[in-house]
């Protein structure tokens, strides 16, 4: 028997899953969906960096390509906090009793770091390319405010990377839950768990940043698979023996 197979459908969501399309289903698809931007977003900042290095983009790297950055930013805030606020209730289905306490609080942690990450790269994005523009400010002004903005490193960081840092954490815990749970493949959890550090603590734009995420995004996939099969698999045996 599967690990999946092994959990226990309760019957009254049973009966609610079963009317109409899945939401579970859907979960997955969306997690399919943000797994595959985050790898491609990585990929995509290593052909395309913007700036040069791990630091923060200068007005020199940013004056010609502001739309692209504002896009980059608002494209991977978007996804990250639609995929990892996606995943925590994947975690949660997945620890309907054992491991849920450590579910709950990982899932929560979760959502309050992409509350905050979402709202520290957006402040990216709108910064960057407002005071990138040297059509209205003129290149000394837009220069000398972009350096302003680098050199402000709390306000610039403290938000975005505290978020980033609490997705992390909350990784964890969730997947302490899900281990405890027992209902996903062990080895998907360590491999999600040093692929949540990896992203962490690897520049993105790095081959070795790129791998990590490409780790990541299978595991989180994997998690949404995991968290739809065993309803999928109930809703089609319960289909075939309506029919029989």
């Amino acid at each position: 028997m599967s690990v999946a197979s092994s959990a226990v459908l309760p019957e009254p969501l049973a009966r609610r899953t079963a009317r109409g399309p899945s939401r579970l289903a859907l979960l997955f698809g969306v997690l399919l969906v943000t797994s595959a931007a985050a790898f491609a977003l990585s990929v995509v900042s290593y052909v395309r960096p913007i700036g040069d290095g791990d630091g923060l983009p200068t007005f020199a790297a940013l004056h010609s390509m502001r739309t692209y950055a504002w896009a980059f930013f608002v494209v991977a805030g978007v996804q990250l906090v639609v995929g990892v606020c996606a995943a925590a209730i994947a975690g949660w289905i997945l620890a309907p009793a054992r491991g849920a306490a450590f579910a709950t609080v990982g899932g929560a942690l979760i959502w309050l770091g992409a509350a905050a990450y979402g709202v520290g790269i957006g402040g990216w994005a709108t910064v960057y390319y407002f005071a990138s523009d040297s059509s209205a400010l003129g290149t000394s002004t837009a220069s000398a405010l972009v350096d302003r903005v680098n050199h402000d490193t709390p306000h610039m960081l403290l938000v975005p990377i505290g978020g980033a840092v609490l997705i992390a954490i909350g990784s964890l815990v969730l997947s302490v839950g899900i281990w405890r749970a027992g209902t996903v493949p062990r080895v998907v959890i360590l491999l999600g768990a040093a692929a949540t550090v990896a992203t962490l603590a690897l520049p993105p734009s790095t081959i070795l940043g790129i791998a990590a995420e490409g780790v990541s995004s299978v595991t989180t996939a994997a998690i949404g698979w995991y968290a739809w099969r065993p309803w999928h698999g109930a809703t089609r045996r319960r289909a075939s023996a309506g029919g029989a």
